[in-house]
């Protein structure tokens, strides 16, 4: 997903194998969907980060070193161009938006694409009016992205996310993780679609290690939770407790990563949206979580 230092996603070079491979995890997610007390390989895990969404703290985009958990932007927050508010180099047709956006004449816009409900956060896409278009850009779609970088980020450990995707031509959902020195590659995506939920995308990107991904196909269009477990020596991802693929940890994936969701529209990997897209779109996040291995 990312670009980062001008380099383009390499989704094409990706190995897309159809199908779940793998066997049964040996620990599904917790009953009523409490953290996790054990990883899937049976190590006892240890709770680091948190976010079951029953409302959003945001570090506002005008107070970059505020108090807040998720950032709406991509880097450190010192970057106030819409560069730091879409990816170019992916080509996607989105901005990521946040009620501080202010217009040409420095009044925030109020454009809003989050909603909170019943514990879930929606990451909200819609085509931007035509008399927005010319303050955000030329874009014409806005967008959400929360990043937990710089308030959290860790080296390995067991990181999920529980989400619904949404449907349509376009539509790029994403959780993943990056480096907190802001470099590219490596990178984790933990789990990307282009259009359908009912296939999602795990991958891992690196400079020292062939780019691999997998295909998998969720029983339902409903809540499923994605998974990744990172340490020293594999990287293994799982999609409701069941391993999906592992390989060996890239020599260049040994440094603190920080998470980032985000719906992206367009891209040179999902197409641009066409006349069957339903706009508004929501992507759905339960919750959101990070775990140390316990010693």
């Amino acid at each position: 997903m990312a670009d980062r230092g001008g380099v383009v996603l390499p989704i094409a070079l990706a190995v897309i194998l159809a199908g779940v491979v793998g066997g049964l995890s040996l620990h599904a997610a917790a009953p009523g969907g409490e953290p996790l007390r054990t990883a899937p390989d049976g190590r006892r895990l240890t709770l680091t980060f948190s976010d079951d969404f029953d409302s959003l703290q945001r570090v506002r985009s005008n107070d970059p070193g505020g108090p807040g958990t998720w950032r709406t932007t991509f880097g450190d927050g010192s970057n106030k161009s819409f560069g730091s508010r879409t990816l170019s180099n992916n080509r996607e047709l989105q901005l990521y938006v946040d009620p501080e956006l202010a217009d040409r004449q420095g009044r925030p816009m109020g454009l809003d694409p989050f909603a909170v409900h019943d514990g879930t956060l929606d990451l909200i896409a819609r085509r931007a009016a035509p008399g927005v278009q010319p303050d955000v850009g030329g874009f014409a779609y806005t967008s959400g992205m929360i990043s937990s970088q710089p308030g959290f980020a860790q080296l390995y450990g067991y990181f999920e996310a529980r989400v619904k995707l949404p449907a349509g031509k376009g539509l790029w959902p994403a959780v993943w993780m990056l480096p907190a020195d802001l470099s590219w590659p490596p990178e984790i995506d933990i789990m990307e679609s282009i259009g359908d939920p009912r296939t999602a995308y795990m991958t891992i990107h690196s400079a020292a290690a062939k780019t691999f991904g997998v295909e998998v196909h969720p029983t339902s269009d409903g809540f499923h939770t994605y998974a990744v477990e990172w340490d020293p020596q594999q990287v293994v991802f799982y999609l409701d407790g069941v391993e999906t693929q592992r390989a060996p940890t890239p020599a260049d994936m040994h440094k603190p990563m920080f998470i980032v969701a985000n719906l992206a529209v367009g891209g040179v990997w999902a197409g641009p949206p066409d006349q069957s897209t339903a706009l508004p779109a929501s992507f759905s996040i339960d919750y959101i979580r990070g775990y140390r291995f316990a010693p």
